[in-house]
């Protein structure tokens, strides 16, 4: 494992993603959309998305050394006109969620598939610089 420099403001952003995600506020909205899980490899770190009815044209993806943002759009399927609307419990419409990642990676060689409603982006891990430096002679 390779020595990665320390950045206060990415734990800040991960203490606050998990401070809100935590938040005894999130039952009464519907919880934070899309749910993900994030793991890592060696290589990788692989973040898995649950977004179910979603066109795959109707997502977006961002992805920096640091963060994941997903955004997108829930269309309704169908319009009620002249229904007696029993209970509405589906979400719709955009939704927009940032994610930090427990590593730094190299975003030009993400990767992401969409099958079932589940969203699998592989984020292979940077390569830490290597540190340059040469014996120097005392003249």
């Amino acid at each position: 494992m390779g020595l990665m420099e320390w950045n206060p403001f990415r734990e800040l952003d991960r203490d606050m993603s998990l401070f809100f995600e935590r938040s005894p506020w999130r039952g009464f909205g519907g919880g934070t959309l899309p749910r993900v899980n994030i793991y890592q490899t060696d290589k990788d770190v692989v973040l898995k998305a649950e977004i179910p009815g979603v066109a795959k044209e109707d997502l977006n993806i961002y992805v920096d050394d640091t963060l994941v943002r997903l955004s997108g759009q829930i269309r309704r399927d169908h319009e009620f006109k002249d229904e007696n609307i029993f209970r509405s419990e589906r979400y719709y419409g955009s939704f927009s969620r940032s994610v930090p990642l427990p590593a730094e990676v190299n975003p030009e060689e993400a990767k992401a598939q969409y099958r079932d409603g589940i969203l699998s982006i592989t984020l292979p891990k940077a390569q830490p610089e290597r540190i340059r430096g040469r014996r120097i002679d005392i003249q």
